[in-house]
């Protein structure tokens, strides 16, 4: 599929709609006519899903996909059709890294939804398949090497979806509901993210959600130690079948639309804060780094939490995410940035 860019003009324009239609989520009454047509729910939409957390669930705190079957189980129970295609094995922080080994073959593999998910989506057109993805030319098996979420979207995209389920293609993209947040300098380096943005680059609206790990160190220990305290999902999940219906009613999925979606962690006793639209931040709450101590003849760091990074930007979503409010960020899937007069002055110099 030929790659698509897109104006700069565009973007703007979607992030004003966006700015109207997040506003409506907070104040359903004063939704216009004109802003709810077509109608604002998921019903009959398309999704391609997918993530970076594996399509197993297999783990008891939730971190290996439980977030893609929640995601997956309220989107059909509002009536959209969803096929899931997603990478076998986790692949958190992949980021944008796609198979490139000429004699790789890549197995898209149907996989059995867990027992709680299994029905969601039996009364669905596509009866709402699941796939894993491995690179293997053959079955995938439980130490099959993983495809990586931008290869999952790629060969959904350009192989896989249109032959066998719909033959213009999904109407819309998510990734996700990922385990821990995807906010600032972390965004640019999740799977998540990436997922969407590749969806993006081939001309499918898309979407990236995902829901906040506790914000202290004893409570984010306890949850992966404990399996106390992680995302559920469940909320997120409301919540961004609500945001996708109110985005569709205004018009907003469209291939210009790529969004980058944050749930904030909520323990008990809280409640979540308004939707509010953010610009991607600089800095992060829950930073991880290497440490210890090796020397010239070389040695092994230790793997952990690093030292947090401070935001400095102004209506930042790692600000948005530690107030408790849900996060969306406009992103435009385009590194190009403006050349400085000297940069400029400097290649004109060389020729």
């Amino acid at each position: 599929m030929k790659v698509v860019h897109r104006r700069t003009g565009v973007a703007a324009a979607v992030v004003a709609a966006l700015a109207t239609a997040v506003a409506l989520l907070g104040n359903p009454g004063g939704a216009s006519a004109d802003v709810l047509k077509p109608p604002a729910t998921v019903a009959g939409l398309k999704v391609l899903l997918t993530n970076d957390d594996s399509v197993q669930d297999n783990l008891a705190n939730g971190s290996a996909g439980r977030g893609l079957y929640e995601l997956r189980h309220a989107l059909c129970a509002a009536g959209a059709d969803v096929v899931v295609v997603g990478p076998w094995a986790q692949q958190s922080g992949a980021g944008g890294k796609i198979t490139v080994d000429s004699k790789a073959k890549m197995t898209i593999q149907p996989v059995t939804p867990p027992d709680a998910y299994v029905a969601d989506c039996a009364a669905a057109p596509s009866g709402g398949r699941v796939y894993g993805a491995c690179i293997v030319a053959a079955p995938c098996t439980a130490d099959s090497p993983t495809a990586t979420p931008a290869d999952t979207v790629q060969i959904a995209l350009n192989n896989f979806i249109r032959p066998n389920f719909w033959a213009t293609g999904p109407d819309l993209v998510l990734t996700g509901i990922n385990f821990g947040q995807n906010t600032g300098i972390t965004t640019f380096h999740s799977g998540t993210t990436s997922a969407a943005v590749t969806a993006h680059q081939y001309g499918a609206p898309a979407i990236a959600f995902s829901e906040a790990l506790p914000g202290d160190t004893p409570a984010l220990i306890a949850c992966y130690t404990q399996n106390v305290g992680c995302p559920t999902y469940t909320a997120a999940a409301a919540f961004a079948v609500t945001l996708i219906g109110k985005l569709r009613g205004a018009g907003l999925i469209q291939p210009a639309t790529l969004l980058n979606v944050n749930y904030p962690h909520v323990a008990d006793g809280q409640t979540v804060g308004k939707p509010v639209v953010n610009v991607l931040g600089v800095g992060e709450s829950l930073a991880t780094g290497w440490s210890g101590s090796v020397g010239v003849d070389g040695g092994s760091y230790g793997f952990g939490l690093g030292t947090p990074i401070k935001e400095t930007r102004k209506n930042a979503d790692t600000t948005a995410i530690a107030k408790g409010k849900i996060s969306i960020v406009p992103l435009d899937g385009d590194w190009t940035a403006t050349a400085s007069p000297k940069l400029t002055a400097v290649v004109k110099a060389l020729g």
